[in-house]
């Protein structure tokens, strides 16, 4: 296949349907992980209200999440605030709360997407392999579905410009070819 058909077959690439979130965010993460930034980029996610997205049809609680500066981390369960800590170390993302310490690595972050995986084989252990919060604003009234093809759409956006300017050089290689003759 040509380089041309390679890039417009990626514009026009649709998502498949998912049985589970964990198995979304495999397959996305790879396509928009370039355009990601990295957890030392603070500001990305600190002062922001991040809602807790799940796949599972029994949780129905508004689970908020923020970060603040200095270590203080608030988790919001439907209006009710527990605080605990967050901080960057032994290389993730560490959570300190309700007695425990997690150790998570960040898979994708950006203004509205903040997903982090569980160090180690959560799936071996039957739990949830990701921690996937998604800016407030963005996530209200969306399915776990719908917030995946808009990740998605990260990728294909990005694509969609590649291509156009793969097809400006085509032209352009055109034009200058037909002139020199």
């Amino acid at each position: 296949m040509s380089i041309l058909g390679t890039i417009f077959n990626s514009v026009s690439l649709d998502l498949p349907k998912f049985n589970t979130l964990d198995e979304g965010i495999d397959y996305v993460v790879p396509y928009v992980a370039m355009y990601g930034e990295r957890l030392s980029d603070t500001k990305m996610y600190l002062d922001k209200r991040w809602l807790e997205v799940r796949d599972d049809v029994n949780f129905q609680e508004n689970v908020l999440h923020v970060f603040k500066d200095g270590g203080v981390y608030m988790r919001i369960l439907d209006g009710d605030i527990a605080t605990g800590n967050w901080e960057l170390n032994v290389g993730g993302f560490v959570l300190k709360f309700a007695g425990k310490h997690e150790l998570f690595e960040l898979v994708f972050l950006n203004d509205d997407y903040f997903i982090l995986r569980k160090h180690g084989d959560q799936s071996a252990k039957g739990q949830r392999k990701y921690f996937f919060v998604v800016r407030e604003g963005l996530a209200r009234r969306k399915e776990w579905t719908d917030l995946l093809e808009i990740l998605f759409q990260i990728y294909k956006g990005n694509s969609n410009y590649i291509a156009v300017v793969a097809m400006f050089f085509v032209v352009v290689a055109v034009i200058v070819f037909f002139s020199l003759l």
